[in-house]
């Protein structure tokens, strides 16, 4: 027996919020296989747990990433897939076989998200990195010219849809959970630098391999199906984590 049956044997589980995975595009460049073993394969052994314990439910943590660059701004759930990565084919892949699978689901495909509570080491994003050395008063590097751009959505909105996600009665919907609105790497920077008061300027190398250029995603399926609409700024996010540190001392997590 393994550790997912003793979970499932042990509780009457009735849905699934499938949020783990590796997550870093450079490094699923450098090892693809890895992220294809924890990614796929552990999205197949839960899959494969639940329809074993009669489970009826995923909602399950896509990315933005699988519409690589974009053909047209804002990008809608009907925008073709493509993938610069092989952690965006991972994602990709796994959604299938949530399809395949016979399990009611709703897949969510984040923009990026961000946060209190995220590790500013391992998976971490952007807003995670910067937060980390400027507290520490070390230098920022920013891959490119920084004035490629994201949907960054605050950590507190993405679980307000996962609870939403639970409750309802949609089932087997691919769902974009964003702001719809755009910030720049540099305009990121300045925001986090005003907040933290961080006198240093940012260090700029070259882009990496894998990195999406422009993502901003349409979000409006989310609101008509849901009725919510993600509501915190980036500087209000920045905010929070900002008040946040000054009162536990620590950076993220």
């Amino acid at each position: 027996i393994n550790d997912l049956d003793r979970v499932f044997s042990k509780y009457e589980i009735e849905a699934v919020i499938h949020l783990a995975a590796f997550t870093l595009v450079e490094e699923s460049v450098e090892n693809p296989a890895k992220y294809y073993r924890n990614n796929v394969f552990g999205t197949l052994n839960l899959l494969d747990t639940m329809v074993k314990y009669g489970v009826k439910k995923i909602v399950f943590s896509s990315t933005a990433a699988v519409y690589a660059n974009p053909q047209y701004l804002p990008v809608d759930e009907k925008h073709p897939t493509a993938y610069l990565s092989p952690y965006a084919i991972t994602k990709k892949a796994s959604e299938n076989f949530i399809k395949y699978c016979g399990i009611d689901y709703i897949i969510f495909r984040y923009a990026n998200v961000y946060g209190v509570g995220q590790d500013a080491f391992g998976e971490a994003g952007v807003v995670a990195k910067f937060f980390d050395l400027m507290t520490q008063n070390k230098s920022v590097q920013i891959h490119g010219n920084g004035k490629q751009y994201r949907d960054f959505i605050y950590v507190e909105d993405v679980a307000k849809a996962n609870v939403l996600a639970l409750i309802t009665d949609i089932q087997d919907e691919i769902i974009n959970v964003s702001t719809n609105s755009r910030t720049s790497i540099n305009d990121l920077f300045e925001v986090m630098k005003e907040e933290l008061n961080y006198k240093l300027k940012p260090k700029y190398s070259a882009q990496r391999e894998g990195d999406i250029e422009k993502s901003v995603l349409y979000n409006g399926k989310l609101i008509s199906m849901f009725h919510f609409a993600p509501s915190i700024d980036i500087k209000t996010g920045i905010r929070e984590m900002v008040e946040h540190y000054s009162k536990t001392g620590k950076v993220c997590a």
